[in-house]
């Protein structure tokens, strides 16, 4: 009965493993976070280098996004003239939405 009441309070096995886990995490970052204070040089290095990751994901992003705009550009071309009108304000329904979910 305790072993089960236990279970029910921490959520049995799963709930332990992930405690464990963070905790693992949490050391480990602290672990690298004295290293790095330790080591100027290799903290700007390191900052450098997470600077330059996420221009990286930004830049894709952007490539993303044009890559987007030439496709309904050339989608718009491929359409029928009777067409075109409708299917653009389609595409400029469907931009809206996605700025407006993004922001």
């Amino acid at each position: 009965m305790l072993s089960s009441s236990l279970e029910e309070i921490f959520g049995g096995e799963d709930l332990l493993l992930e405690v464990a886990r963070e905790l693992i995490k949490e050391e480990i970052k602290d672990r690298v976070r004295a290293s790095l204070e330790e080591n100027p040089e290799l903290k700007r290095e390191f900052k450098d280098a997470v600077e330059m990751y996420y221009e990286s994901k930004i830049r894709q992003t952007l490539a993303a996004a044009r890559i987007a705009k030439a496709s309904a550009r050339l989608a718009l071309k491929l359409t029928p003239e009777e067409l075109q009108k409708e299917v653009q304000q389609e595409i400029e329904k469907e931009i809206a939405k996605i700025i407006d979910d993004t922001l």
